[in-house]
């Protein structure tokens, strides 16, 4: 197994205030499954999003990612052999006149191996894994947004069918959503999702100053039938309830009761067709 570290946690949201210093850690595993030392290199960069798909950029500095130059970083990089953990430890030194508001960063961790025949570490350019950092900074934040809307899909053919909630942040820090999904068999009311014990809710961070279509796909679905399809939305203190009926008819199905609907109508054509040449037969004679 080669290049299959881990690094936890995938995501943290600290608060901050201007003039303190803050002191945290990421941590970075190499499995015991590992047939090689692993050698790690840890970098700091600005965190974004694009578009309400929500794709991540990690090059552009903003006003959002002003963080990044008040990040250092202690033993950032090393060599892990097998089954061996690493905790990189980082502090952040807050300015006095920090702005209030959201403040984010990557904790990118990439492989750096040594070039064959040389100590000196390859250059690469793709992080494998993250930690991102959200950030909250005291002073004069604003909370503000809203649910949009909900989406629920009403005819599935096939895929991975999935619900759909719209959010928006005009404030100036992220914010955290919570989404509830059950789904039931319409016609016999049976709980289909969640069973035994499952846990229905997801949490979602929608970024400052932006709109996030937050989806999910939905499991323990019948290959072919009708669901009730439950979704809830808690966002800034409001609650958005949707339920909406799910009919999944697969592909497969309807070609064969088009195949179905197709041959009967044959088979009538072909009786009438039979029945009209016997009645010619009979007026000739």
């Amino acid at each position: 197994m080669k290049n299959a570290f881990t690094v936890s946690p995938m995501s943290q949201s600290i608060s901050l205030k201007p003039g303190e210093t803050y002191d945290g850690s990421i941590m970075v595993a190499n499995p015991a499954a590992a047939t090689e030392d692993f050698y790690y290199v840890v970098e700091v960069h600005p965190y974004s999003i694009l578009g309400d798909s929500y794709e991540t950029d990690f090059q552009t500095m903003s006003d959002w990612s002003r963080i990044v130059e008040w990040i250092t970083l202690d033993d950032a990089e090393g060599i892990l052999k097998p089954n061996e953990t690493k905790k990189v430890h980082f502090t952040i030194n807050v300015p006095e006149n920090a702005p209030g508001g959201g403040q984010y960063a990557m904790l990118g961790v990439r492989s750096n191996n040594p070039v064959d025949g040389d100590n000196k570490s390859a250059v690469q350019s793709v992080y494998e894994m993250a930690s991102l950092l959200h950030a909250e900074v005291a002073g004069d934040v604003k909370h503000e947004g809203k649910i949009v809307e909900n989406q629920i899909p009403g005819f599935v053919t096939g895929g991975k069918p999935s619900v759909a909630t719209k959010l928006s942040n005009t404030g100036n820090v992220h914010e955290t959503a919570k989404v509830a999904i059950t789904i039931k068999d319409n016609f016999t009311g049976e709980m289909i999702y969640p069973k035994n014990n499952e846990d229905n809710t997801f949490e979602s961070i929608v970024m400052p100053e932006s709109t996030k279509l937050v989806s999910r796909e939905l499991g323990s679905l019948p290959v072919l039938g009708v669901v009730e399809v439950s979704e809830t939305v808690y966002y800034m203190g409001d609650e958005m309830g949707t339920t909406g009926i799910m009919i999944i008819c697969p592909v497969w199905f309807i070609l064969l009761v088009l195949a179905t609907i197709l041959s009967i109508v044959g088979m009538v054509c072909y009786g009438v067709h039979l029945k009209h040449k016997k009645s010619q037969k009979v007026v000739d004679f």
